[in-house]
Order: C-alpha cells, then structure tokens, then sequence
C-alpha cells in the first residue's frame, strides 16, 4: 500500500512539473539577436529587464551568428518566434522567395544608416587604359566600375545598391568588419559600407579617424532605392564634415503567423509589453530608442495579431507549412 502511495504521489509531482514546464515553454517568446556591432543584443537585454515576468519571458536564441542574415534563418527554422533584422536583408530574401511573405514586422525599431567609408588618401588606382593615379571617390556613385568590401548584412545592403541602385560596383564579401576595414586599408577594395545604429563600434574604433572618410550614396543610386529605404544623415568627429546624406533600412523584429493561441499570446504579450515601456526605455535604456517613433509602423508588412479566441475556435486544416529556401547570407 506504501509503494503504492508513493508511486501516486510520484506521479502527481511528475503531472506538476510537466505542466510548469509546459506552461513556462507556452508563455515565452524565443528572439534572434545577433549583430556584429552588439546593438541588437543590448537592445534585446534590455527589453528582457523590463518586461520579463513569471507570466510572461523573452529569451535570446541561442547559437546564432552572421547578424542580420543569421537571425532571419533562425526564424525561417523555427529555432526563434521573433528576430531583430535590417528591413533590406528581409526585402532581398522576399524578393527571392515569395514565401518570406508569411513573415511581418512584430515591431519597427529605430534607422540603421549605411555608411559608406573610403580612405582619404585613395589606394585604389583610376580604371582604364589611359587613366593614371589614384581614383577619389566622392560619393559611392563614384565607385561604378570598382570593388566594394562588405560584412554580414551589409552585403545584402551592398547588393541591393549595386543592383536595384545600378551602382555597377562589384561587391566583395568578408567575415567580419574588421575583415572589412584591412581591406580597405591594403587598397584591396575601393569603398567599404558597414550598416548598423550609429555609432558604430568598427568606426569609433578607429585609431586614425583622420586617414578615413565617409562619403554620401549619391541621387543616382539613392532615387532608385527609396522604396527600401529612409534618407538619413551620419556624423563622425574627424570621418565627416558636418552631416553626410545616407539612406537607412529600419531595424525590424520580424515574427510569423502562429496558429495556436500560446504563441498569438506571447507576440501579443511581445508587442503590448514594447508599447508600454517605450518612455520608460527611451528615458532609461540606449539611446537608440530615443530614435523609436511611437507607434511606427516601418517599412514592411505589419502583422495584424489575430484574436485568440478566434484561434482557439477556428479549426485545423492540416494545410502543409510552406518550406523557404534558407537566408541569404
């Protein structure tokens, strides 16, 4: 009779447990957050102290890497609900694959400019058969016909101005900005473009901000793309002289349609807990958020949270989950 009571209770200790862990894995809301600036991860940090509860908790992905592009193939395999990304690294793979369609803007954060870094004194020598010396490049329309260094999502950003901008650059993809920048340095490429919330830490870092320049996209290539992007400015003491003009895709948490009401809950939970700290954040968190606009919308399609009861009462299909062709890196 003994063992048979503590079998019992055994069992019942056993249901408790299961339904905590159920309950806790219905109730959070798993993130992509990787960056090569950090930006993200602090940003995400942040979110995770001010809105994290017992009812409610957001968790970092954990394995992620190469940033933006990173952080869209995690919620492509469903190793994440929600991933901070560049608006462009979105556009670029939903223009190659339509079923990226079934993924929306969660919330819209704050612009991440593209900065566009030639060296003061060009290592990059004139193209053509009678051209002699070293190439200035004023603006990136002046790289057409040259090499230009990239890293992470930047490279997409790269590939969309030399594509749809028709910059008729090459684009020369690396490992990491600081790849990037020994690049730029041997004269191996012309200009290099890094991507992210200024400051950014691959520039402030520079030991000789004076050898370097950041120069504006151009109208040539800027009026062809401002459908993707946003005009914005960048300035950096010693890399610029006053504001230079630039464009910037919108940092985005992006998330899917779910069909069970525990995961519409916790994107609710996400994007109510965002809206309601967004002072509170602005006041006493980075200063990106200062630059979060109440109440935008960005620059991709926005998901509408269905109702969760309508959810719970809707019936399933058994309709097949389209499967995407992986990120583009």
């Amino acid at each position: 009779m003994k063992s048979f009571r503590f079998r019992s209770i055994l069992a019942i200790i056993s249901l408790g447990i299961a339904a905590t862990f159920a309950h806790a894995q219905d109730s959070r809301i798993v993130v992509a957050a990787d960056s090569s600036s950090g930006t993200y991860k602090k940003a995400l940090g942040e979110l995770i102290g001010v809105c994290s509860s017992d009812q409610f908790s957001i968790e970092e992905a954990k394995g992620v890497t190469g940033g933006s592009p990173g952080n869209l193939e995690a919620l492509v395999q469903n190793k994440a609900q929600a991933a901070f990304l560049h608006s462009d690294v979105f556009f670029a793979n939903a223009m190659a694959d339509p079923s990226y369609k079934r993924f929306q803007t969660l919330v819209s954060l704050w612009p991440e400019p593209i900065h566009v870094l030639a060296l003061k004194e060009s290592k990059t020598s004139k193209v053509g058969m009678t051209s002699f010396g070293k190439q200035e490049f004023r603006s990136l329309v002046d790289a057409k016909g040259y090499v230009v260094g990239a890293a992470g999502g930047g490279v997409l950003t790269a590939k969309i101005l030399q594509g749809q901008g028709e910059g008729g650059f090459s684009v020369q993809p690396y490992n990491s900005g600081g790849e990037v920048l020994t690049a730029l340095e041997k004269g191996e490429i012309a200009l290099a473009i890094f991507v992210g919330a200024t400051p950014l830490p691959n520039l402030e870092g520079l030991k000789n901000k004076t050898n370097y320049k950041l120069i504006p996209i151009g109208d040539a290539i800027a009026s062809k793309v401002k459908t993707v992007y946003r005009p914005a400015n960048v300035n950096y003491t010693g890399m610029t002289v006053g504001p230079v003009a630039t464009l910037a895709p919108m940092a985005t948490i992006m998330t899917r349609k779910y069909s069970t009401p525990e995961k519409i809950k916790t994107q609710a939970n996400f994007r109510a807990c965002f809206n309601k700290e967004l002072d509170n954040l602005k006041d006493n968190a980075s200063p990106k958020w200062q630059e979060v606009p109440a109440g935008d919308r960005g620059v991709l399609d926005w998901y509408e949270l269905p109702a969760v009861e309508a959810v719970i009462a809707k019936p399933a299909t058994g309709a097949p989950v389209p499967s995407p062709k992986p990120a583009k890196k």
